[in-house]
């Protein structure tokens, strides 16, 4: 049984885990979401640091004590983040805020603490069946994870919190009867234990069964709608995914890059927020004019191509579709990767946008990425919608966000669903200073030269709004009747020429006044140039395309940057004061100081402790240098692994789910096993295994986009079995040499979970300034590290360890 409570709890904290991430990303934003990976692994870790100053703490009679504490601590980190948000915009200024975030994130950190002491305490007091426990948390951690997905799906991420927290109370009642003579059990104390299980069983219970409706920052889109009177909500519905809230209200009134030349009234609209804050508008099918639909900026395209078949890469909530269908297109193929918005425009609002039974649509819901490799037609115009609100760039609010649609090997792709003539349409939001539309431009340019290319010059148009800027963009040379008809449709739209073959300067920031027409002149240098690395160096923005190994379209951090942004924190009206990148930089130290605190805490609070060590320090220092390399490696490969799987999967939670799950679970196998496999030569394969991920994973993940379902999931699970079955190996081995000490198996289990604290963080500070590649390549660097370092002697009692 209480193998099976270890499982169950392991599953339970994963479980929530995954739920929480989706609860920050509704009410905070999904930037904040990888906070609650990073502080469950700091509860882990400071679970172990406490058993080793305390080892009081790991008694049997704790463990159901500790089961129940997680389920209430589960529940209780939802409530609290509800009750008492922070507020990213006020932290920097706001001394109030900043203890805030620090309540909301100890608040986040307790349920894995409880986990961590109960999952800590059976290794360290049972020792000799360490494979068999690490490999029930493995286990049960992996099928948590293979469960998150379908649970979000059924339940939603507010009551999916409480199921996980109700899960893991339920694991008490077989750890009940755990108790030794040195316990000093007594038949009160057990029912005390009995009644307060029961009392958090049933809590969670309710709460799973009533639900609670969760209350995003103020300044969430989803929120500000709430205040206002005259909005009307059709329906919420979540998923795996994201969460959907369809609204009708007056208010809602969206056309980006709109035409200054329109005059008429803007029609009603209905709403899809997406995750409480992207607000996708859905015009009415026969409320809005044809004047509205030819003021758009993708008005120009069909201008150039009219009557051509149209490929959509999102729906963007049909605004798109519905001026493609009004400027005469005779085929509109619509690529919904979200299944809520899709049932949406089928369903709920069928009616309503009329794209469903027109029969010039075809709707398709599949991952934009693997529909481009897998269908073979090609369209005479190519649109990439617009689907994410503005945001100022120096926020960094999206730093942290991958986008696989905005890589170098996506637009290569796009390009190659052209017909000879046809056109590749993108716009984005005008920044100052220019970032976005130079590194769309910059992706543009770079798959153009890819499919052979000369002159990308040649093949490019681009205007500007005062909100965004549009490309247009062919594989051939523009024809002169483009080039004309182009420069008439942009004069007569009032709209500021960017970027042409030939430049007409009268129709340079004319209408869209600007004191610098820093979007023109910065376009003309990137496509003059000869030397466009040197181009980007020297722009002060990180404007370089984005690759699949590193897809971070809105990652524009220097650190060249830092002394302007430390001298402006606090002074600008965003997350942060404008912070971002360097928050993540402010939370790696914090996390280093904490990790580093937590392995040397026992070492300062305990005599036994230097007692063990004294004359091995050679060997204590190999030790804890082989515990840390294998909780740094850890998180390395599998935050690298998940991040190549959201590319072939289409979506990050069945990402995590997949990956985290077959690693743990094959983990959890290897663990068990892990006496009967070689040590050292155990780890040596798992490092020649990711060498090999590394070398071949970014030529045969592309490539399994182009497989039919579900041909690209089996292999996924296929290639990361192993590597899995292999990463549970070492841990177990360690425990093992170190004999029955339960301070000294205590404090491995902290120092491994501080330096995963570690690890999450710096693997995402990694990838971002140099690619999943290279996170990975470290990881493997790291196992062979400590392939070296493994243990010949036992830290425990003088008893020879095998390698």
């Amino acid at each position: 049984m209480s193998l099976l409570a270890v499982a169950l709890v392991s599953g339970a904290a994963l479980t929530a885990q995954v739920g929480l991430t989706r609860v920050l990303a509704i009410a905070q934003g999904y930037h904040f979401a990888f906070l609650v990976i990073s502080l469950a692994l700091l509860g882990f870790g400071a679970s172990g640091t406490l058993l080793a100053v305390a080892p009081r703490l790991g008694q049997p009679r704790m463990w159901p004590w500790y089961a129940s504490a997680y389920g209430a601590a589960t529940g209780g980190a939802f409530l609290f983040l509800d009750a008492f948000p922070f507020d990213p915009y006020l932290v920097a200024r706001d001394t109030t805020e900043l203890l805030l975030l620090f309540a909301d994130l100890i608040a986040l950190a307790l349920p894995f603490l409880f986990a961590g002491l109960l999952i800590g305490a059976m290794l360290s007091r049972t020792t000799e069946r360490a494979g068999a426990v690490y490999g029930a948390n493995l286990l049960g951690s992996g099928l948590g994870a293979l469960a998150a997905p379908a649970l979000l799906d059924q339940f939603g991420s507010e009551r999916t919190v409480f199921l996980a927290g109700l899960l893991g109370s339920i694991a008490a009642f077989g750890l009940i009867g755990r108790r030794t003579r040195t316990d000093g059990a007594r038949p009160r104390g057990r029912a005390v234990t009995v009644a307060w299980c029961l009392i958090v069983v049933g809590v969670l219970a309710a709460a799973v069964t009533a639900g609670f409706e969760l209350h995003p920052s103020p300044h969430r889109r989803l929120a500000q709608l709430r205040l206002d009177p005259d909005v009307r909500f059709l329906a919420t519905r979540q998923d795996a995914r994201s969460r959907l809230d369809i609204v009708t209200s007056p208010t809602i009134h969206s056309a980006p890059g709109l035409s200054l030349s329109y005059t008429g009234p803007l029609p009603v609209q209905a709403g899809l927020v997406v995750d409480a804050n992207d607000l996708l508008p859905v015009p009415a099918a026969s409320g809005a004019s044809d004047a509205l639909a030819r003021s758009l900026p993708v008005s120009v395209a069909h201008r150039l191509r009219p009557g051509g078949r149209v490929l959509l890469l999102g729906s963007g909530g049909g605004t798109d579709a519905w001026a493609a269908l009004r400027n005469g297109a005779s085929e509109v193929t619509i690529v919904e990767p979200d299944a809520l918005i899709f049932d949406a425009l089928r369903i709920d609002l069928r009616s309503w946008a009329g794209l469903a039974d027109d029969p010039r649509v075809h709707l398709v819901q599949e991952p934009i990425r693997s529909f481009v490799e897998r269908d073979p037609q090609t369209y005479d115009v190519v649109e990439l919608t617009l689907t994410d609100a503005y945001r100022p760039v120096s926020s960094g609010a999206l730093s942290l966000t991958e986008d696989y649609r905005l890589t170098s090997e996506s637009f290569r792709a796009y390009l190659g669903r052209l017909s000879p003539e046809g056109l590749l349409v993108v716009t984005r939001w005008a920044q100052t200073s220019p970032t976005e539309s130079l590194r769309t431009l910059a992706l543009i340019v770079d798959a153009l030269e890819a499919r052979g290319v000369p002159d990308p010059r040649a093949h490019l148009l681009a205007f500007r709004s005062f909100q965004t800027v549009t490309f247009l963009a062919s594989q051939q040379p523009l024809a002169p009747a483009d080039k004309a008809a182009f420069f008439e449709a942009i004069e007569e739209l009032r709209y500021d020429l960017v970027l042409a073959p030939e430049v007409r300067s009268d129709l340079v920031n004319r209408w869209a006044e600007v004191p610098s027409p820093d979007d023109h002149e910065r376009a003309l240098e990137l496509v003059g140039t000869r030397d466009r690395s040197s181009f980007y160096a020297g722009y002060p923005f990180d404007v370089a395309p984005p690759t699949d190994d590193r897809p971070f379209f809105f990652h524009f951090f220097r650190l060249e940057q830092t002394s302007a942004l430390v001298e402006e924190l606090g002074r600008r009206w965003q997350p942060f004061g404008g912070g971002g990148y360097f928050i993540l930089v402010a939370l790696l130290g914090f996390a280093v100081v904490v990790a580093g605190t937590a392995v040397v805490m026992p070492l300062l609070a305990r005599r036994r402790f230097r007692a063990a060590f004294s004359g091995r320090r050679e060997l204590a220092a190999r030790t804890i240098a082989y515990v840390v390399a294998l909780g740094l490696a850890f998180l390395f490969v599998e935050v690298t692994l998940v991040q190549r799987a959201i590319l072939v999967l289409g979506d990050p939670t069945h990402a995590f789910a997949t990956v985290v799950g077959t690693l743990l679970v094959a983990s959890g196998v290897g663990s068990a096993l892990s006496a009967r496999l070689p040590w050292q030569p155990s780890m040596l394969a798992l490092v020649a295994l990711l060498g090999l991920h590394a070398a071949l994973s970014w030529v045969v993940g592309p490539a399994l986009l182009a497989l039919p379902d579900p041909l690209p999931l089996a292999v996924v699970v296929a290639v990361i079995a192993p590597v899995g079955f292999l990463m549970g190996v070492p841990f177990p081995r360690l425990v093992k040499a170190i004999g029955p000490s339960p301070e000294l198996v205590a404090w491995a289990w902290a120092a491994n979970g501080s330096a995963s604290v570690v690890s999450g963080i710096l693997a995402t500070i990694i990838a971002l300034s140099f690619g999943f590649g290279v996170v990975l390549a470290v990881a493997a660097a790291l196992y062979l590290l400590a392939a070296v370092l493994v243990p010949r002697r036992s830290m425990g009692p003088a008893t020879a360890v095998a390698a």
